[in-house]
């Protein structure tokens, strides 16, 4: 069963997630811009062009959103509309294990206030009650602690570590689905 998120909308406690459109190519691209965010993710150092090219074809896919094999960006968002972030789950075919990555990044101004752990869960949250996804899955390089904090406070737990086809090895967690 495929769904239209074009009016996708998120509200948790303190943040707003929400569907991408076009006009977020600006604050998307100077988070692209920002060395704390493309020292850890090296594919997000983007042109803006190849930032336009990737918000338009995520914007696309809202239209046949399947719970059962999600593609979906969130744009994080605060009250007052300013986007801060991202959060991604989608599928990740550089690592062989058949869950959707969990992904995310957030401006540099916004970093040690819990809002990643928070997105995190209320995303989760809600593919959970829309599909029959068993678990998902995110990767974290070992040495950076903040990620791994973001989801063991999101309920993750470590499963040992995973190769990467394109940049080596990785810790790797899971969230399992509530039951």
């Amino acid at each position: 069963m495929t769904q239209n998120l074009r009016t996708l909308h998120i509200a948790t406690e303190r943040l707003n997630l929400r569907a991408f459109t076009l006009d977020d190519i600006d604050a998307l691209h100077a988070l692209t811009l920002q060395p704390e965010i493309t020292d850890i993710l090296n594919d997000w150092a983007m042109s803006r062009e190849q930032c336009t090219q990737w918000l338009t074809w995520h914007c696309t896919r809202y239209d046949d959103f399947n719970p059962a094999q999600p593609s979906l960006p969130f744009a994080i968002c605060l009250p007052t509309g300013e986007m801060i972030g991202w959060l991604g789950i989608w599928p990740k075919p550089s690592v062989k294990v058949d869950l959707p990555e969990v992904a995310y990044a957030i401006s540099r101004d916004h970093r040690g206030q819990g809002y990643v752990s928070e997105a995190v869960r209320a995303a989760s949250s809600w593919l959970f009650e829309r599909g029959p996804l068993p678990a998902l899955m995110a990767i974290v390089k070992p040495a950076h602690d903040h990620s791994r904090r973001v989801l063991l406070r999101s309920g993750f737990t470590c499963q040992g570590t995973v190769e990467c086809a394109d940049d080596g090895t990785f810790d790797y967690f899971v969230l399992a689905r509530p039951a």
